[in-house]
C-alpha cells in the first residue's frame, strides 16, 4: 500500500470540503448582495463570508499543493535525474517542511490566543480562533503530506528508486 493510496479518501474528503466552502461563499455573497438591493443588510454576513473566504484560501492551498500547483520547483527539479532528483527533493521539502513548521507553531499559538480570550466578532459573536484555525488546519495539512514526501524520497534515495518525474502535460493540467 502506497502513501498516496493511503491519504486518498481523505484528500477526497478534503476536496469536497473545498467545494462545499466555494459554493457556500457564492450562496452567503450573492446572498448579501440579492438582500442589500431591498435594503435589508443580513447581520453578520460580511463577516461569515471572509471567514468562509479564509478557509478556503487555506483549505484550497493546500489541495492545489496536492494537485502539483507548486510548479517553480518542478521546473528546477526536471533538471535532475535519479539520486540527485531524490537528494534534490529531499533538501526542497526540508526546507519546506521547515517554514511550514513555523507557520503551524504561531498559528497554533494564534488559536490558543484567541481561545484564551473573552474576546467575539462582532457581528456573528463566535470567537477569532474560527479564523486562526484555518491556517493551522492548512499549514499542518501541508506540513503532514511534505513530511510524507520528505519519507518517501529518504527511501527512493537508499532504494536507488527513481522519483517520478512531472511531463509537460502534468504541468499544464492534463493528467497522463
Amino acid at each position: 500500500m502506497t502513501f498516496k493510496s493511503v491519504v486518498n479518501i481523505p484528500i477526497a474528503f478534503l476536496k469536497g470540503v473545498t467545494v462545499a466552502l466555494v459554493a457556500a461563499l457564492i450562496v452567503v455573497v450573492v446572498g448579501t448582495v440579492l438582500f442589500r438591493v431591498f435594503n435589508i443588510v443580513p447581520e453578520g454576513s460580511s463577516e461569515l463570508a471572509i471567514l468562509l473566504f479564509i478557509w478556503l484560501i487555506y483549505l484550497g492551498a493546500f489541495v492545489a499543493f496536492l494537485e502539483g500547483g507548486h510548479l517553480a520547483i518542478t521546473a528546477v527539479a526536471n533538471r535532475f535525474h535519479g539520486r540527485w532528483l531524490a537528494g534534490f527533493l529531499i533538501i526542497s521539502d526540508a526546507v519546506l517542511l521547515f517554514f511550514l513548521i513555523i507557520l503551524t507553531t504561531e498559528s497554533y499559538k494564534y488559536v490558543m490566543l484567541a481561545l484564551s480570550n473573552v474576546r467575539l466578532t462582532a457581528s456573528l459573536h463566535i470567537s477569532p480562533a474560527w479564523g486562526y484555525s484555518a491556517l493551522l488546519v492548512g499549514m499542518g495539512l501541508s506540513a503532514l503530506y511534505v513530511a510524507g514526501s520528505i519519507a518517501m524520497n529518504i527511501r527512493r534515495l537508499w532504494t536507488g528508486e527513481e522519483p517520478p518525474h512531472h511531463s509537460d502535460e502534468e504541468l499544464e493540467g492534463t493528467q497522463v
